[in-house]
């Protein structure tokens, strides 16, 4: 047989409760010849048990046990282990259809100058059921690459890559471990193209516990830096955050730059990305928001009250009326 063209990659870390599904439908692709990589990341609610056990029954399995490191170090680690010229991202409760490899690599073959291709996907919740019919995702390189400077513009679990493009781009950074894919694929679209199918090859699933909503504040800033970072890049500058493990703050943004007024820039970026999240802030990042917003700032709008009033937090919606009216006498003051 010849040797396999793909890697799998799955990173688990305890989710038992969904992780048998995502591994069975891998193992039923009908592209069904490569190797799976799996990083059990210090479960502790059995996860590994689990898939030691599906590991015993199938060759293609490659299961690593560690201690907890998180997602970015567990996936550089699999990834160092590629030596197949496509690797796929998967998710450990999300479920691929059958053909998802397939038309992947079908696709990616045949356009060489794809990094990496996305595709379409229904949302499921907790129980298995259909909540969507299918996102919308952008279709075709130009309109990825727009999109891409907005918001992450493939959705990282239906993800494909050209593993050599992967490398070039310098594969996850520690110092993005809330956005880790959206900073990959703009490293990504700096030296290849990227696109998504237009059909629907998973099933995503959400869930109130997901990363991206307990750490919706951080995840923002960190797209926000993300870009930073690409304008920084496209504009032939070095990389600000190339070899740290650490963001700076907004205080010490613009001495790591060597450039002043970059803060207030990447300040005013990240209000405005979260103004219609007030009503789900804790009091702390609330109290921060509106004492932004009073130094004239900006982000908050008439529809950041509003929404405060709709989610039934009446004192939020006061509190945030009298910081935009603050604001603006601030911002008069200011331009005279």
């Amino acid at each position: 047989m010849s040797a396999p063209r793909l890697s799998v990659i799955l990173p688990v870390f305890n989710a038992r409760a969904f992780v048998g599904a995502a591994v069975d439908s891998i193992l039923a692709q009908t592209l069904d010849h490569f190797v799976f990589h799996i990083v059990d990341d210090g479960s502790t609610d059995g996860s590994g048990d689990l898939l030691a056990a599906k590991a015993a029954s199938d060759s293609r399995i490659h299961l690593i046990r560690q201690e907890n490191q998180g997602i970015v170090s567990s996936i550089n680690r699999m990834l160092a282990l590629v030596d197949t010229p496509f690797v796929a991202r998967m998710d450990a409760d999300d479920i691929a259809m059958p053909d998802r490899f397939a038309r992947q690599i079908e696709r990616m073959e045949a356009d060489a100058s794809l990094g990496a291709l996305g595709t379409q996907f229904e949302e499921i919740d907790e129980a298995g059921r259909r909540i969507s019919g299918g996102a919308a995702m952008p279709v075709g390189s130009a309109l990825v690459r727009a999109e891409l400077e907005q918001r992450q513009p493939i959705a990282n679990p239906t993800a494909m890559f050209r593993t050599r493009a992967l490398r070039d781009a310098g594969l996850y950074r520690a110092a993005f471990r809330y956005c880790e894919d959206y900073d990959l694929f703009l490293r990504l679209s700096e030296i290849s193209e990227i696109d998504n199918l237009p059909d629907v090859l998973l099933r995503y699933r959400r869930s109130p516990g997901q990363m991206s909503i307990l750490n919706h504040g951080v995840q923002t800033r960190q797209a926000i830096y993300a870009r930073l970072a690409h304008r920084e890049r496209l504009a032939g500058r070095r990389d600000p955050f190339a070899g740290t493990d650490l963001l700076p703050s907004l205080t010490e943004l613009d001495g790591w730059l060597g450039r002043p007024g970059v803060a207030a820039e990447i300040e005013a970026e990240i209000l405005f990305a979260r103004r219609y999240a007030v009503g789900s802030m804790d009091d702390a990042e609330f109290a921060g928001y509106c004492g932004a917003v009073e130094r004239g700032v900006g982000g908050s709008d008439r529809r950041s009250v509003l929404r405060c009033l709709t989610e039934g937090r009446p004192r939020r919606a006061l509190q945030l009326a009298k910081a935009r009216a603050k604001g603006r006498l601030a911002n008069r003051k200011t331009h005279g």
